[in-house]
């Protein structure tokens, strides 16, 4: 059964293994975290989007607000945020691949912010020259005053007329004007032309950076990183389904396994079962058979320590028998005598019935023969002689009735045909036990003092009982064999409590002899005198019964041993 035991918790430790695991990964693939995270890189991807869209929207137009792209990268930072700290948190410590595309793009998007302040300078500067440039072009070509005052030269602006016909929108014109300056025109003409080179030479100065800052913005690809970020999470996920998948089908295969070892030890514990409920049956009727040869050789001590009682008892109780015995014999050889008497004087009167009765009447023989009955009469004192008779039987019963008391009492307390519970008044048995004990209390001077209360009758054992208060009283007995004493039995009852007070003043016992006073074969008394079983068969006695006992004792002041018995035992 060791290795069966090994083996079970062997597996149950695999088990718990593999589900703390299993829930641990499970946390981490939560279905509903998933699609938010997913949900958040693809909102960040729409915002990329529509910044490039804005950026596009927003090339060289003067009328375009470019709040609308720092909001958008606003939103995009808050939500690379949520994602980078919330999202992303565990998986990009756990994950070396989606821990470089979030670091990736997290400085490509710090990049972003400097190139969007530089576009955003250079791009409404352009822009706003450019129409400047477009309104002058206009004005200038349908002036007659530069048409007929100075020959017109045409070239491109900076090589680069075509970017700013593309830039507006709308044609410029396939020539644009370049005035020299050397030619003196008219003040207002002048003063357009200086603003016109002013507008071309600031347009000079912040195209390079507005297309650089344009292309750099396009070209920082962080579409790309966020579509790598998404692919790398996706593949996290699935490779933690895979380990959950792998984690799950353990399980799988650890469920069957451990299924089929609990049917295999169910069967086995079945088998064992079986096998030690029988063992269990065969002990307990060997349990059974020596508990019933144990406790028949219980009875059979209990019985031999009261025969061994009754043999302490006999020459008292023997003398108990004599005494009454011995004038109930006296009295019987009285009444013979004066039966006799008795019987003198009624042949007397027979033969003075007899001459009464004859025919013939011999009256001198009637009156000898009722001369001779008188004098018996008076000689005999008859009425004396029966109230003498009347009283000698009157004795006798008394006497026959003594004999007749110790016998029942002997019967009562020695016989073992008495084994079922009765309905008993206790004080019926302590006066058995006093009674049988009588002689025992006469030897040793014992005054017995009675103090009974109402008790309600109680079922017990009277027999045993017996010998319990026999016990008792013979050891108090014995207590006060030097100089005799007062034994005072009192009974109470309170409630369906029963208590039984045996007082004695003799010579009292140490705490030692109270401890040990229970145990068998203890004993004070010389080899010989006693077995040392007496208050160990009592304190069974009452046990049987479900009651206690409570001893108290001072040397040299007496013993107190009060028994409680329950009523409904």
């Amino acid at each position: 059964m060791k290795k069966y035991a090994l083996i079970l918790i062997v597996l149950i430790l695999v088990g718990v293994g593999l589900g703390i695991q299993f829930f641990t990964q499970d946390e981490k693939l939560d279905q509903t975290v998933f699609l938010e995270t997913t949900e958040s890189i693809r909102n960040l991807q729409a915002l990329d989007k529509n910044l490039l869209l804005l950026l596009n929207q927003s090339r060289f137009d003067e009328g375009f607000d470019h709040l609308q792209i720092y909001e958008v990268d606003y939103q995009i930072s808050e939500e690379f945020d949520n994602l980078r700290y919330e999202a992303l948190f565990e998986e990009i410590e756990k994950s070396a691949e989606l821990s470089a595309s979030v670091d990736q793009f997290e400085t490509q998007f710090g990049s972003r912010e400097e190139l969007l302040d530089s576009y955003e300078e250079s791009n409404v500067a352009v822009a706003e020259n450019l129409v400047a440039v477009a309104k002058l072009v206009e004005e200038l070509q349908v002036s007659d005053t530069i048409s007929s005052q100075v020959p017109l030269s045409k070239s491109f602006i900076q090589n680069d007329a075509l970017l700013f016909k593309l830039a507006l929108n709308k044609p410029l014109g396939s020539d644009l004007l370049i005035v020299e300056s050397s030619l003196e025109l008219e003040a207002e003409l002048q003063a357009k032309l200086d603003e016109y080179h002013e507008a071309i030479n600031t347009i000079s100065q912040n195209y390079p950076t507005a297309v650089s800052s344009y292309r750099a913005l396009n070209d920082l690809g962080t579409g790309e990183l966020l579509d790598t970020i998404e692919k790398n999470y996706v593949g996290y996920h699935n490779q933690a389904i895979g380990g959950t998948t792998s984690l799950r089908n353990a399980l799988i295969v650890y469920g069957v396994t451990l299924l089929l070892a609990l049917l295999f030890f169910g069967w086995q514990i079945r088998k064992n079962f079986l096998f030690l409920e029988q063992q269990v049956a065969d002990r307990t009727a060997e349990i059974k058979t020596a508990y019933d040869d144990l406790q028949e050789s219980q009875e059979q001590l209990i019985q031999s320590e009261k025969m061994a009682s009754l043999g302490q008892m006999v020459a008292g109780v023997a003398h108990e028998i004599n005494t009454p015995l011995g004038y109930v014999s006296s009295n019987i050889e009285t009444l013979k005598y004066n039966l006799s008497d008795i019987n003198g004087l009624m042949s007397e009167l027979g033969e003075l019935m007899t001459s009464v009765q004859k025919e013939k009447r011999d009256n001198r023989e009637i009156t000898t023969h009722l001369m001779s009955t008188l004098n018996s009469y008076r000689t005999i004192e008859a009425p004396e002689l029966m109230d003498e008779s009347t009283q000698l039987l009157a004795d006798g019963e008394y006497g026959l009735t003594e004999i007749s008391k110790l016998v029942v009492s002997l019967k009562d307390f020695a016989r073992l045909d008495r084994q079922n519970a009765e309905q008993i008044d206790l004080h019926s048995c302590i006066e058995s036990s006093l009674t049988i004990a009588s002689n025992h209390i006469r030897e040793n001077n014992v005054i017995v003092s009675r103090d009974f209360s109402e008790l309600t009758p109680i079922s017990c054992f009277p027999s045993k009982l017996n010998q319990l208060f026999l016990n008792i009283i013979t050891n108090a007995c014995q207590a006060m064999s030097a100089n005799g004493g007062e034994l005072t039995v009192k009974t109470t009852q309170d409630a369906d409590l029963i208590r039984i007070d045996f007082t004695d003043h003799g010579i009292g016992m140490d705490d030692d002899t109270k401890q040990k006073m229970f145990d068998p074969f203890f004993t004070t008394k010389e080899i010989g005198v006693g077995t040392g079983l007496g208050m160990s068969i009592a304190y069974k006695i009452i046990e049987a019964h479900n009651g206690s006992i409570e001893v108290e004792s001072t040397v040299g002041e007496g013993t107190t041993l009060s028994i409680f018995l329950p009523v409904d035992s």
